[in-house]
Order: C-alpha cells, then sequence, then structure tokens
C-alpha cells in the first residue's frame, strides 16, 4: 500500500469506477475502495439508457456488455387506465438506438475490471467509516477484516450511492433527504413478453411507475418505485414492497406471470433524487452519481448520471492535479460544472413529475401519444436523454395533451 495515493475513490459501483478508470488513465496513483469483495448485486431496475452506453462505450465495455445483456428497442408506456402506446428508441449522433438490460451484478463488475486494468489499485471489503483532512491530503479511515484501517490521498471522491452515513458522519448532509422508495426483483418463465422496455402507470402510487424490463423473451427484472411525499403521501403505500405487491396483482402483470417462477428475493432500496439542493463537494473531496443526488426525479435512472458525473469530475480533477492546483476554487468550479450541467433539468423534472403523476393527465398524455408521433418523440427525447424537458410543460405540449392541439416538431 502506497504512502499517499493521488486520489482516493470511496464506492466501486458505476460512478466510482468509472471514476478510478479515467483518473488512473490519465496517469494518476488512484485507489479505489468498496465495503463488498466483487462481484457483488446491487438492487436496481438494471436498464442501461443510450446516455449510460455512449459513456461505456467511451470506456471500451460496450461490447462486452452486449455479450451478456438483453437489448431492447423500443419503450412502451401503460396508462393508469391500462391502454398502452410504445415507439422505438429514437436514433441520434453518437448514441445506440436502444436500451440495453445488464444485472448489476455483472455490470458492475465488468466497469470495476475495466477500472483495475486501467490501473486503479482495488481494495475490499473495506467498510469506510470516516474522512478527514489533514495538512497533506485526505484521510480514509475505515474497517477491514476487523481492524482499523486508513488511507493517505490528495484528493476523494466519493460514490457511495444513496447510503448517506458516510456523507452525515462528515456533515456534507445535515439530514437525511427525501427519496424514492423501490423494490424489484427476477421473474423466469413469464409469457407474452413485449420487446420493448415496459413503464407501468396502472396499480402503482403517483408519482412514480412500475416496470418489466426484460433479461430475455421469458424473463425480466419487474419492480416499482414512487416517491412518498406531498399532501397525499397519507393515502400512500408505507413501504416499496406495498407498493410491489399491488403492481404485480394487475391483470396484465398477472398474465405475464401466471406461469412464471420468481428467482430471487424481493428487495426495497432508495433513490436519492435530490441534486437540485444537495451538496456536491467539501474540502478535499468531490462527490460523484447518486452519492450528489444525481438520480432522475421522473424515471429513477442513476446509472447514466453516474457515469456521466464521473468523467467530469476525472477530467477537473486531472486539470487541478496538471494545474498543481488543489485548492477549495476549483473543487467549487466542479459543483459549477454540474449545476450548468443538471440544475434545470432537475428543477424541470422535479415540475414534470407533479404535472404528470395525475392520473387523468397520464392517460389523456398516453391515448395522445398513441395518435401523435411528435409526442411521443418528445417523451422519448425527455426520458432517455434528458432533453426537451421544459417542452413537455410548455402551454402547447398540455394543451396537445388533452385536446390535440400543435406542438413544435422536436
Amino acid at each position: 500500500m502506497k504512502d499517499m495515493y493521488d486520489v482516493a475513490v470511496v464506492g466501486a459501483g458505476p460512478g466510482g469506477s468509472a471514476a478510478a478508470h479515467y483518473l488512473a488513465r490519465g496517469g494518476l496513483d488512484v485507489l479505489l475502495l468498496d465495503k463488498f469483495n466483487f462481484p457483488r448485486d446491487k438492487t436496481c431496475g438494471d436498464a442501461l439508457t443510450p446516455r449510460a452506453l455512449r459513456v461505456l462505450n467511451e470506456m471500451s465495455i460496450l461490447d462486452e456488455l452486449l455479450r451478456v445483456g438483453y437489448r431492447l428497442n423500443g419503450v412502451e408506456l401503460i396508462a393508469p387506465k391500462g391502454h398502452s402506446v410504445a415507439a422505438p428508441v429514437p436514433k441520434k449522433d453518437g448514441r445506440t438506438d436502444y436500451v440495453l438490460i445488464v444485472p448489476r451484478l455483472i455490470l458492475d463488475n465488468i466497469i470495476l475490471q475495466r477500472s483495475v486494468t486501467s490501473g486503479a489499485h482495488f481494495e475490499s471489503p473495506v467498510r469506510v467509516n470516516g474522512i478527514e483532512r489533514d495538512v497533506k491530503g485526505v484521510i480514509v479511515k475505515g474497517e477491514y477484516g476487523g481492524r482499523a484501517v486508513s488511507y493517505k490521498a490528495r484528493m476523494v471522491i466519493v460514490a457511495t450511492g444513496a447510503n448517506i452515513k458516510l456523507l452525515l458522519q462528515m456533515g456534507l448532509l445535515k439530514k437525511p433527504p427525501l427519496m424514492m422508495l423501490c423494490a424489484r426483483t427476477y421473474f423466469e418463465g413469464m409469457r407474452d413478453m413485449s420487446d420493448c422496455v415496459q413503464c407501468h402507470f396502472d396499480g402503482v402510487p403517483l408519482p412514480g411507475y412500475g416496470w418489466v424490463f426484460p433479461l430475455s423473451d421469458s424473463s425480466a427484472n419487474i419492480g416499482a418505485g414512487f416517491l412518498r411525499s406531498g399532501l397525499i403521501a397519507r393515502w400512500m403505500p408505507t413501504t416499496a414492497r406495498q407498493a410491489f405487491d399491488t403492481f404485480i396483482q394487475t391483470p396484465l402483470l398477472q398474465n405475464m406471470l401466471s406461469s412464471a417462477q420468481r428467482t430471487g428475493p424481493i428487495k426495497g432500496y432508495p433513490l436519492r433524487v435530490d441534486f437540485a439542493s444537495a451538496p456536491t463537494f467539501s474540502d478535499g473531496v468531490m462527490l460523484v452519481g447518486e452519492a450528489a443526488g444525481l438520480v432522475n426525479p421522473v424515471t429513477g435512472e442513476g446509472i447514466d448520471y453516474a457515469l456521466e458525473s464521473a468523467k467530469i469530475a476525472a477530467e477537473h480533477l486531472l486539470s487541478m492535479f496538471a494545474a498543481g492546483d488543489l485548492s477549495g476554487k476549483h473543487l467549487k468550479a466542479y459543483e459549477q460544472l454540474l449545476r450548468q450541467r443538471y440544475q434545470d433539468l432537475f428543477v424541470l423534472c422535479n415540475r414534470l413529475r407533479f404535472v404528470y403523476g395525475n392520473p387523468l393527465i397520464l392517460n389523456r398524455f398516453v391515448t395522445s401519444a398513441a395518435r401523435d408521433q411528435d409526442l411521443m418523440k418528445l417523451f422519448m427525447n425527455i426520458v432517455l436523454e434528458n432533453q426537451n424537458v421544459y417542452e413537455g410543460l410548455s402551454p402547447r405540449t398540455m394543451l396537445k395533451v388533452v385536446f390535440g392541439g400543435g406542438v413544435a416538431k422536436i
């Protein structure tokens, strides 16, 4: 073990491992820590959007993922009343025209191995319980094999996902943020499977949705998630498991699961969606991915944000090391980069979630989108590309949803 690393990365999920890859490839001495040995499972929907796939392609691991994942070329929406609309994933320059479903047990290990191949040093199982600044850099304290350990680095990246214990201990968070509640499991032997990513708004609390993300023509990751907040919270389920159990009782799910077998436990998990007000750095420390609240408030998607913010953080850190200046003003510049990239998006998505979380609007939207390709294309841009979110809230779009009025071409 080195006396001093350039960068220590805490958390070896997609964000942490991607950051370690970019930093090590850039010539820095990188230590990557995780509390679990790999491969390890991670409770998630397992879907990779074109934005996520673009970064994974840049990391030269997309071909490997295509060999182990399940490719889906369309997205299907099921309204609260049960009617549906489907459309192909749009093709854009430099991005794929498909979604890839890869279990996190496989995905995270592939990204981790890429970081190690790039030169990062990985240690596990290390449970980090403290990060402190000293005159020479940052000290990462933890536990390994029942004994206390510590590591020194000039800078630290925290990529611990929804686990906020370390951030609370560091004082970065003053209280637990509002989180989405989700639960998922796996089924095999399913029937009448769609060849699309399915997003269900029937049988689930709103704002929220249920999903069926196929892993083959007869198996899938199935789950449900919702945000328990606002005036209607008292009438919502208190746990994600309750929402999941109700969702799989809907007629469509009952038909798909009539001869299926559950192949794993039903696992609940929270999602942080609070980037708009979340901290992103402290003295000597940068946060990436869900540790910075970067999970989409509408879709619950976080892998693409984790990968993108990891790349942003790594590129910024490399420039800081090249300039020989690791001062706080450059960490503030990192936050500015994230705010420029995502702040308006998250503010608008919070509003979008409120508007389209209404079952009346959702029903109208799905029926209108079935008749109008531009409206469905708008939805795909918002959900998969994080573009045109403002257009989704415009009076012009709302008129089209309700009355079939005009909306500008996307």
